[in-house]
């Protein structure tokens, strides 16, 4: 389903929706006392968390879900997402993939039936606690109240504005727009054995408990299989080579996020005019190739691989990305799979903050030009902008872009010389 069609379905479905069963959680609890309150004593035995459509979200709740682990030692960690997001999850080696649960979100229907078999599944598992990780989707938000949990912790606005989401949650944690998404997931983890009416949740300092991520060890099979395949696309390429990673497809879902393309062959022309051994690869599914076609015109054949449409895993692209020296990209996942990596990465924002979103970890920067419409896409409007003139990212001069990416290049250049036998191996 389209990203604008997927908004319409949850504003004029999921407001009603939300809405019917707030008033039946209201009548059932006051008037006839169906249901009683979550039993505080009782520590979670299954935790489900909610998090459907975003892929670089999995990775920002990473500290989340070891946290819940260890919080509620001997729980299980269930996680529902969409089927082509399944591999965002199951790169953190937290969630057993036995305890994903899929939903197709590829029609209509199939989102109907598919949803309705994972509902099904979550009753028969007897999940006592959800987590909803969701900021935009009232979808969730009814998934938890449909799951039968008697714990249902997600974000509410209390007093602000924002979507509707309903008022059938248990532990209603305060979103924070001005603190970054990690530790808004932080507090979600930590209100499950918070009292309920201390509102607004949740009111400790989420800081001290961020966790680095896991780091990403590609097999020397992943990694025979990624050179070989560069090989043939590029028979210049040599194992070992330095390589500079591209990702100008912003996606389909909002593309007001892209950086101009012609900056993009600005600053590719600059660098590898720099760093005469470098070679440019462009990353995408089949759809970025316009993109890697646009690019790449511009720039020396010789020293170029074009990817698109390449990889048939998200493993494949995180492999490249611990053989690589460098990531330039938009505002999108292969931000937060580098984090994931060592790999220096520059992510261009516009639309979107990196107070919320930046990719996390060392070596990892986010530009951003800091226009005062920026960012217009938030929890409060669905993500949905009238915007068709990104003058935010399109301030982002080629000088900057090239310059942080000098800076690091030169970086990666000089720990090489210092430690020339790691290097070898992390290349191997």
């Amino acid at each position: 389903m389209r990203v604008r069609t997927t908004q319409i379905v949850d504003y004029w479905m999921g407001i009603p929706l939300c809405a019917v069963l707030s008033l039946w959680q209201w009548a059932a609890t006051s008037l006839l006392g169906c249901f009683r309150e979550p039993a505080e004593a009782t520590a979670p035995k299954n935790i489900l968390f909610l998090e459907l459509s975003e892929m670089g979200s999995a990775i920002i709740a990473h500290s989340a879900l070891r946290r819940s682990l260890e919080l509620f030692p001997g729980s299980q960690p269930f996680f529902m997402v969409f089927g082509k997001n399944k591999e965002s999850v199951s790169l953190l080696g937290v969630i057993p993939e036995q305890n994903l649960i899929l939903v197709d979100e590829g029609s209509f229907l199939r989102l109907a039936i598919s949803t309705f078999r994972a509902i099904l599944k979550v009753r028969s598992l007897r999940i006592d606690t959800v987590v909803d990780l969701e900021l935009f989707s009232r979808f969730t938000s009814i998934l938890s109240y449909l799951s039968g949990a008697e714990r249902r912790v997600g974000f509410d606005n209390y007093t602000a504005e924002g979507l509707f989401r309903g008022r059938f949650l248990t532990h209603r944690v305060f979103y924070n727009p001005h603190q970054h998404m990690e530790l808004n997931f932080l507090a979600l983890v930590y209100a499950i054995g918070s009292d309920p009416r201390d509102v607004p949740l949740l009111k400790m300092d989420m800081r001290p408990l961020r966790l680095p991520l896991p780091r990403y060890e590609a097999t020397p099979q992943e990694l025979d299989a990624l050179w070989m395949l560069m090989q043939s696309l590029n028979s210049s390429v040599k194992r070992g080579d330095r390589l500079l990673v591209v990702n100008p497809d912003p996606g389909d879902a909002l593309p007001i996020r892209g950086w101009p393309l012609d900056r993009y062959v600005a600053a590719l022309k600059q660098l590898m005019g720099f760093n005469s051994g470098l070679f440019c690869v462009v990353i995408g599914l089949q759809r970025s190739k316009p993109y890697a076609q646009a690019i790449l015109e511009g720039l020396p054949a010789e020293r170029c691989i074009d990817l698109t449409g390449q990889t048939s895993a998200l493993k494949e692209v995180v492999a490249l990305f611990t053989q690589a020296e460098l990531l330039v990209t938009n505002d999108s996942g292969p931000a937060h799979f580098a984090a994931l990596t060592d790999i220096k990465s520059i992510a261009l924002f516009g639309p979107e903050t990196p107070a919320l979103y930046g990719a996390m970890g060392e070596g990892k920067l986010n530009i951003w030009a800091n226009y005062s419409c920026s960012p217009c896409l938030s929890a409060h409007n669905h993500r949905h902008t009238l915007c068709k003139d990104n003058k935010c990212l399109q301030a982002i001069g080629e000088s900057q872009v090239v310059e942080a990416a000098q800076h690091f290049l030169q970086e990666v250049a000089k720990a090489k010389i210092s430690a020339p036998r790691q290097s070898v191996s992390l290349a191997v």
